[in-house]
């Protein structure tokens, strides 16, 4: 079987193919399936030859907004500075969104995904513009270092520490402090768990508005360092069903997981048993920012979504779960041809705009 691009090395199974949104299927086998992904070589190949590694994708428009800027922030864990790139509405935009009030525009941080290791401020400029320009809030994404230069758990701190950083210059960046939600997809749904849950006890740090959690990582446990999952003790079902899936197959967490935390099988215990590893393990989730989850069905990690949507729940704190039927895991960054990608960014803005409302 081939596409228009050539041979097709790595298709969708014959067992999920003909259960896939058809879109979905025709967009991966023309863009993503007839290449070579980045967990099919080595780390140093891929930092080499990135773009040889990097799938198409068939993401959204990037339309101009008032103003960009980056600013330098300060890391000490360790001691180092990481980049965001803050996205500031124009003032038409912002008059027309409906969100400012006197204290300042909402303000949004975005984690980008990649596993821990690969990504950019380049991977969620498509979203983050047309938020800022649609919304007209401003849109903070934050490029947090990558592993295994710098392995878990900088990318937690670094996160961190942006958020942090907007608090703390919120006045200078014209935002209301009391208007901040955090979100990601896949690595950076991770993050924005994690930091939902630091920054609840963060004394004098303002209730966030919002964690935006986009087919998130929440338990790390189960990926083995080698070999399939072991269904006999992973209580997630999509690990096992969905661990040929398109796009985020178990080899390709695998890679992930084995740079970020290591292969050492004590240390990976140990790591994975810490709640900023796996939020699901923490040991209180209410009083948590409401939680908007994002999941794709034919993803390795619906049921980690799924089961983190209840424990909020069961805890007390507001959660909604949508599961977007027939699509993969990177589903929400198609949103330039595929239309569940185009209403998962409907879907995100519209739950931004109600929980920003003045």
């Amino acid at each position: 079987m081939a596409s228009a691009d050539g041979p097709l090395i790595n298709p969708i199974v014959p067992e999920l193919i003909d259960k896939m949104d058809p879109q979905f299927v025709e967009i991966y086998t023309k863009y993503q399936a007839p290449r070579v992904r980045a967990d099919q070589v080595s780390i140093e190949e891929y930092r080499k030859n990135t773009p040889k590694y990097t799938f198409p994708i068939t993401e959204g428009p990037k339309p101009e907004v008032g103003s960009t800027r980056i600013y330098k922030v300060p890391v000490d864990n360790p001691s180092g500075e990481i980049q965001v790139e803050v996205f500031f509405p124009s003032e038409d935009a912002a008059q027309a969104g409906g969100l400012k009030n006197s204290a300042g525009l909402p303000c949004h941080l975005d984690y980008h995904g990649g596993g821990w290791v690969i990504g950019t401020l380049k991977s969620d400029e498509s979203w983050c513009r047309q938020a800022c320009q649609i919304l007209g809030m401003v849109i903070v994404n934050v490029d947090y270092r990558l592993a295994p230069e710098y392995p878990y758990p900088v990318q937690i701190w670094d996160s961190w520490a942006a958020l942090k950083w907007v608090i703390a210059n919120a006045s200078e960046l014209g935002i209301d402090p009391s208007r901040v939600s955090i979100g990601g997809l896949s690595a950076g749904g991770h993050l924005a768990a994690v930091l939902s849950l630091l920054a609840r006890d963060e004394p004098g740090m303002p209730p966030l508005k919002l964690q935006l959690l986009v087919v998130p990582a929440v338990d790390c446990r189960f990926t083995p360092i080698e070999g399939p999952y072991d269904a006999s003790v992973d209580p997630y079902e999509s690990h096992v069903s969905c661990s040929d899936a398109p796009c985020l197959p178990l080899n390709r967490m695998r890679w992930f997981s084995n740079l970020w935390l290591g292969t050492d099988p004590v240390k990976r215990k140990e790591y994975t048993n810490e709640w900023i590893a796996s939020p699901i393990l923490a040991e209180n989730h209410a009083n948590l920012a409401p939680a908007s989850i994002h999941c794709a069905e034919f993803d390795v990690l619906r049921s980690e979504g799924e089961a983190y949507h209840k424990k909020l729940q069961e805890a007390g704190t507001t959660s909604q779960i949508k599961i977007y039927k027939g699509v993969a895991h990177p589903f929400g960054h198609w949103d330039g041809e595929l239309e569940k990608g185009k209403e998962y960014v409907r879907d995100t803005f519209d739950v931004l705009k109600k929980v920003h409302a003045p």
